[in-house]
């Protein structure tokens, strides 16, 4: 048998029934709940940068420089070399702590390497923009801020070894 045209009805599907005022209510709440769950992990995210930033702002004279040919001087320890953010750091001695700190006290978009030492003796950075030396001396911390260039080196550091 067969059925006249036009008498097939298609059955319903059950969210049809569901009035239009409770789709855009519905809506509107999983838009406003992700647009608050991005934005409040967005302002964590921001004010963590900055209390890195500050925390890795370490102030201090700054460090005496020397020449590349001084740094290469025949010494009784060959340079320990390491690479972080695209930079290249030599040292002599100690032990070193590293940390990529957004620019524009955290706010920024680019990242620059701040490395601290205990006490590295001698330093050497080497950046896409030049290569440059320090002397820190013997048993004096030292922090290194590629944030500009040339890179920062002061005579201090946070970064202690915790003796177990």
């Amino acid at each position: 048998m067969r059925s006249a045209p036009g008498l097939f009805i298609a059955p319903r599907h059950p969210f049809s029934r569901i009035p239009r005022w409770a789709w855009i209510a519905f809506i509107a709440a999983v838009t406003a709940s992700s647009a608050w769950y991005l934005t409040s992990n967005y302002r964590k995210a921001l004010a963590q940068r900055v209390a890195d930033a500050k925390a890795w702002a370490i102030e201090g004279p700054p460090c005496p420089r020397i020449t590349a040919a001084q740094f290469l001087w025949v010494h009784r320890q060959p340079p320990r070399r390491f690479e972080f953010e695209g930079v290249v750091f030599f040292r002599r001695y100690g032990h070193v702590e590293c940390a990529a700190i957004r620019d524009r006290g955290g706010r920024g978009d680019r990242r620059h390497a701040v490395c601290q030492f205990t006490s590295p003796g001698d330093l050497l950075i080497r950046t896409p923009a030049g290569e440059w030396s320090f002397r820190p001396g013997p048993g004096q911390p030292a922090t290194v801020s590629t944030a500009r260039s040339p890179p920062n080196c002061v005579m201090n550091s946070n970064f202690r070894l915790n003796p177990r």
